[in-house]
């Protein structure tokens, strides 16, 4: 239920960047908020496996599903625990979408490319592989999808690749001085 809030704040503060035309700090400080979520849910992860304990799965499939995935050998790459990849990338997106800069817009949008495509192969595995579902994993799924969705618009506006049409207000007025 929080993460359907989230959710929905998320997707209503690009819309509003989208309308608003000029929403580059809205859509900077929604990625952060995400990266912030994305790495309380992935620290926790992290914090439980590096103590040798299994993350806590509420209700979701039984109760079973985190310590089942967690026992997978997907759970790992190359020695690594999967969540220490998902701080890395948070902690990234989160740097980025603080600076204001067409690298930074740019750098955000790929990590968060990157992360997105993972975090979809990874449910995937949890699906179809694995067959189990951590919900822990589905949390940080779902975050880097909304940053990935936010990341590719403020590029996207910056660029004026995204454009919605200017307001009646803002055609009645000139750009260019009068000639009188």
């Amino acid at each position: 239920l929080i993460l359907l809030a989230v959710a929905v704040l998320a997707i209503g503060a690009v819309v509003a960047a989208i309308l608003s035309r000029g929403g580059e700090k809205t859509l900077r400080y929604t990625s952060a908020a995400l990266c912030l979520l994305g790495l309380g849910v992935a620290g926790y992860v992290a914090i439980k496996v590096s103590s040798g304990g299994i993350p806590q799965c509420v209700g979701v499939g039984g109760g079973g599903g985190c310590e089942t995935v967690e026992k997978s050998k997907y759970s790992e790459l190359v020695g690594i625990h999967i969540s220490f990849f998902g701080l890395l990338g948070y902690v990234l997106i989160l740097g980025l979408s603080l600076w204001r800069d067409d690298r930074a817009r740019v750098g955000a949008f790929i990590f968060a490319l990157f992360g997105f495509g993972f975090s979809m192969y990874l449910t995937y595995l949890e699906l179809w592989t694995i067959k189990a579902i951590c919900q822990w994993c589905i949390a940080s799924a779902l975050l880097m999808t909304l940053l990935f969705i936010t990341c590719t618009t403020r590029m996207l506006m910056y660029y004026c690749l995204l454009y919605t049409s200017p307001s009646p207000r803002d055609r009645t007025r000139s750009r260019m001085p009068s000639s009188a």
